[in-house]
């Protein structure tokens, strides 16, 4: 993969221009969108696995997205490539040379991978609502639907920005997706058992605090928890970017 260069006149600075560059790097980056295919044809596989015709649509909608999670990792990828692949391929020095300062490099990329995420999983989700509908005849409650799909949306942003986080402190891809599938599940087997108050158990299982959000009835606030996990990573990010030689 190889960045596309900008001009000389258009390597003015500015926060749009910074965009812009992301924007481009983003959609030519192949890996991206068979990312967001994938994520769409595994939601729909899972649509159509978990429908019983005895249930009612919200029934099914609750399931999937009760086990969607696992393959959130497919959305949240795209934001460790945003700077896993400028590792891999040499092309950060490039990006540091074109966007200044720094920090503006991370702010950039912060807005197009999470925009990318909330896009992708609201498509996603609009998906598995009209299979659902169309194919199955059994329409989820509209309102219900909106309620579990924009917890889900949520948590799929945030693991998308924690993704870009760790991607940028560790100056690789590896690491920062294995974290992302196997944290979730340790905090489902491992510290969910653990006799600890509950307060202490979602400010330790960010991950699965953020989860609870899809139910019908949020409670908003268990997001708290992997909003400051996202925000102490960045926060990190955006220090190792500009004391740190590329």
């Amino acid at each position: 993969m190889s960045r596309v260069a900008l001009p000389p006149a258009d390597r003015a600075p500015g926060f749009r221009r910074a965009l812009g560059y992301e924007w481009t790097a983003f959609r030519t980056l192949r890996s991206n969108w068979m990312l967001m295919g994938s994520a769409l044809v595994v939601q729909i596989l899972l649509t159509a696995v978990a429908h019983d015709p005895r249930d009612h649509g919200d029934i099914t909608f609750d399931k999937v997205l009760s086990v969607a999670y696992i393959f959130g990792t497919l959305v949240a990828a795209m934001g460790v490539n945003a700077f896993g692949t400028e590792y891999r391929y040499g092309t950060i020095t490039t990006t540091s040379l074109t966007v200044r300062p720094r920090a503006r490099v991370l702010l950039a990329k912060m807005i197009t991978v999470a925009v990318a995420a909330i896009v992708t999983e609201a498509v996603v989700l609009a998906a598995s609502w009209l299979v659902l509908a169309v194919f199955f005849g059994a329409p989820p409650t509209p309102s219900t639907s909106l309620l579990l799909g924009t917890g889900f949306v949520l948590y799929i942003a945030l693991i998308t920005l924690v993704g870009l986080a760790l991607a940028a402190l560790v100056r690789g891809s590896v690491l920062p997706i294995a974290v992302l599938v196997v944290w979730p599940q340790m905090e489902m087997f491992l510290i969910n058992r653990l006799d600890l108050p509950p307060a202490l158990l979602t400010a330790l299982e960010p991950f699965y605090s953020a989860r609870r959000l899809v139910s019908a009835t949020p409670e908003w606030h268990l997001v708290l928890p992997l909003l400051m996990l996202s925000v102490v990573l960045l926060g990190a990010a955006a220090v190792a970017l500009t004391r740190r030689d590329t």
